[in-house]
């Protein structure tokens, strides 16, 4: 989100500085303070998101306000001035924090984040931000991962693509007007409130259809900027009693606030809800000259807007680096001063020595801060790159060594009846560097396998001879594709000829005919498809359907879907079994694995010769009512239930690694131990 300063959005106008609106900055300390307490502490604010809208806000009343300022007095809108004057506000600071946390990146963090954060660095210095983060919401592997220092640039890449638009949008509409012998002023508000109106309406139907998405694209974001602007035009020609702009400004202010207390990240947002704290601070910006106002220009208040751009700027990185080192999910209280500490001390030191005087430098000519423009984003992508390659190229190296060995058993180390040995001293397969990465199968020809559509064509995703004796069919979600491994494998050795594998599976999808909700709204893409599987797997009249998924509070941790109850959850499951059984179909269902600390791998790459300090205790890896699916099963006498628990925990602790064998990917099993767990399977299967 951009912090542009009154004294930048006027510098267009040359306005005296005594001249500009303190609350205004009160409100921008109000903003960057709701927002950093709620990444502080999500549970003491958590709808402290929110004041990303408020800013928003604030942006849109100040610089169109001072654009159709332009367009009244000269007809048209600069652009060169215009965003040179955005460059030197802005770009400076930015880039300042994107090379400081390039740098704490590579010092402090292990180098298996180092290229999904460079990344995003580079996203972020294009100011492009933001759809990266959208296209990644739809990515389990990202939503289950945790966020990057610099993930808060997709409000700044939002603005900025915003004011690409809004120029060009006032330009053409003082063309207009003078064609018309209109009045510009009027034109520009039309054009905005159309706009606004737009961007509101999709926002309304877009957040519905894809909230994760939403929250980052920039046309469910257009409109909050474009209140502000019309804010700005209302003040112009409307004119309030103090006892009306008292009570509106208080009104606002109980909207905001009320929004950041009460709002969760489990409502659609933003949608038609994000309207109530834009509102809101659109009402605090109209209410001039008001007891409120006065709170908010306090000195101390002010200063706090005054640096509000630098704080933004500094308080995510600061945070995410502390936790990191801290190895824990959330800061304590002493952490949690010390980030405090910090971000306010570097907010103040970029403002004193980076902010104010690069924006009060002219660069001698228009030109000289394009080129400084252009050099910062490019250094920036630079220094991004560099470690990224670095980075990706051994990752790369330590994938390609990944291998089974004697050395390797996994979790034949564990066999109840035959334990093999596991020397020690030995290093760890796959690296835990590259262990998220470790997955199953991803796609076979043209086909995308892990996210199996009913568009494939009926030989796809299929492994070993068609010809064979017996097929076996994989379906559920991610955690039944993760056992694809051995039954491929066998299928294209010691079982050639004998079994075929079919692998209907899709990420994020129980085979269930009951559909989940997200933020209370429906997601019927998985049930929908499964009934047509179902009918696919009924005509090929399979030899075998495997079956596993997720539990139901795994659903709603990882991935923010519920279902109203448990019992929901079973009827689904059971009117998929019964409709396999009652064709005649055999059916085998695997027990989830344990679900381990959702920091494993990181624990490991911190104690390579220490793995037993990464653990997950039998109690906690196995929380939670059970698994749904094997309950279900249970009442079909024919089903087949595999456990594999022996082969994943002793008898008090789940370990991460397992005969030398890294467990673990997220809360997935790795494609290398899966490998090592063919035998108990495919006996337990009955395919051997």
């Amino acid at each position: 989100m951009s912090a542009e300063r009154p004294a930048a959005a006027l510098d267009a106008v040359q306005r005296p500085q005594h001249s500009l609106r303190g609350d205004i900055q009160g409100l921008r300390a109000l903003a960057v303070g709701v927002v950093l307490l709620y990444h502080l502490r999500p549970a003491w604010l958590p709808g402290g998101f929110v004041g990303v809208d408020v800013f928003f806000v604030i942006s849109g009343f100040l610089i169109i306000g001072t654009l159709t300022g332009e367009v009244r007095r000269s007809g048209t809108v600069s652009l060169r001035d215009f965003y040179a004057r955005r460059i030197r506000r802005l770009l400076p600071a930015a880039t300042v924090t994107l090379l400081a946390t390039v740098a704490a990146v590579v010092l402090l963090l292990p180098q298996s984040q180092w290229p999904k954060i460079m990344r995003e660095v580079v996203g972020s210095a294009l100011n492009a931000q933001n759809w990266l983060l959208a296209f990644l919401s739809n990515d389990y592997g990202h939503a289950t991962a945790g966020a990057s220092p610099v993930q808060h640039y997709w409000s700044l890449a939002v603005e900025e693509q915003f004011y690409l638009v809004i120029p060009l949008l006032l330009i053409a509409t003082a063309a207009l007007a003078r064609r018309f012998d209109g009045r510009s002023v009027r034109y520009a508000a039309v054009a905005i409130a159309v706009v606004t109106v737009a961007s509101f309406a999709f926002s309304v139907v877009y957040t519905r259809i894809d909230h994760g998405a939403a929250y980052f694209v920039t046309p469910t974001r257009m409109w909050e900027l474009g209140i502000g602007g019309l804010a700005a035009m209302v003040l112009h020609r409307v004119s309030l009693g103090r006892a009306a702009r008292e009570l509106l400004g208080w009104l606002g202010f109980a909207a905001v606030a009320f929004s950041a207390v009460c709002y969760t990240t489990d409502l659609q947002f933003p949608g038609w809800v994000a309207a109530v704290p834009v509102l809101g601070t659109a009402a605090m910006l109209i209410a001039t000259d008001t007891v409120l106002g006065r709170l908010l220009g306090v000195r101390p208040v002010r200063y706090l807007g005054d640096i509000s751009y630098s704080l933004y700027l500094w308080h995510w990185p600061v945070i995410v680096v502390l936790l990191e080192l801290s190895y824990d999910e959330q800061l304590s209280k002493k952490e949690m001063l010390v980030a405090a500490v910090v971000s306010l001390a570097l907010a103040a030191v970029s403002k004193r020595f980076v902010e104010d005087p690069f924006r009060r430098n002219r660069f001698g000519r228009r030109r000289g801060t394009y080129v400084f423009g252009a050099v910062l984003v490019v250094v920036s992508v630079v220094a991004a790159a560099v470690p990224w390659y670095a980075a990706t190229r051994e990752l790369d190296r330590l994938s390609s060594i990944a291998v089974l060995d004697a050395d390797h058993p996994g979790a034949m180390a564990f066999d109840p009846r035959d334990p093999l040995p596991a020397p020690e001293r030995v290093p760890l397969v796959p690296d835990p560097a590259v262990a998220n990465e470790d997955g199953p199968y991803g796609g076979r020809g043209d086909a995308e396998c892990h996210v199996f559509l009913l568009t494939h064509p009926a030989d796809a995703c299929s492994w070993g001879e068609s010809s064979a004796q017996k097929t076996v069919v994989l379906l559920g979600d991610s955690h039944a594709a993760q056992y694809s491994t051995p039954l491929i494998d066998f299928a294209e050795g010691p079982g050639r000829g004998r079994w075929q594998v079919k692998a209907m599976t899709r990420n994020g999808c129980p085979f269930t005919t009951v559909p989940p909700s997200e933020a209370g709204w429906p997601f019927t893409v998985c049930s929908e498809q499964n009934l047509g599987v179902l009918e696919r797997v009924k005509a090929l009249e399979p030899d075998l359907v495997v079956l596993s998924g997720m539990s139901r509070e795994a659903y709603e941790n990882d991935l923010k879907w519920t279902w109203n109850t448990r019992e929901d959850m079973l009827r689904g499951y059971r009117e998929m079994l019964a409709a396999l059984t009652s064709a005649g179909i055999p059916i085998a269902v695997i027990k989830d694995l344990p679900r381990p600390d959702e920091q494993i791998t990181r624990c490991l790459e911190r104690n390579r010769r220490n793995a037993a300090d990464c653990g997950t205790s039998r109690a906690e890896a196995f929380t939670g009512a059970g698994d749904p699916l094997v309950e279900a099963a249970a009442g079909f006498p024919r089903a087949e239930i595999v456990d594999l628990t022996p082969w994943y925990c002793r008898e008090d602790v789940c370990p991460a690694v397992v005969g030398n064998v890294v467990v673990y990917r997220n809360n997935h099993v790795t494609n290398l131990y899966s490998r090592t767990l063919a035998t108990p399977l495919l006996s337990q299967l009955g395919m051997i």
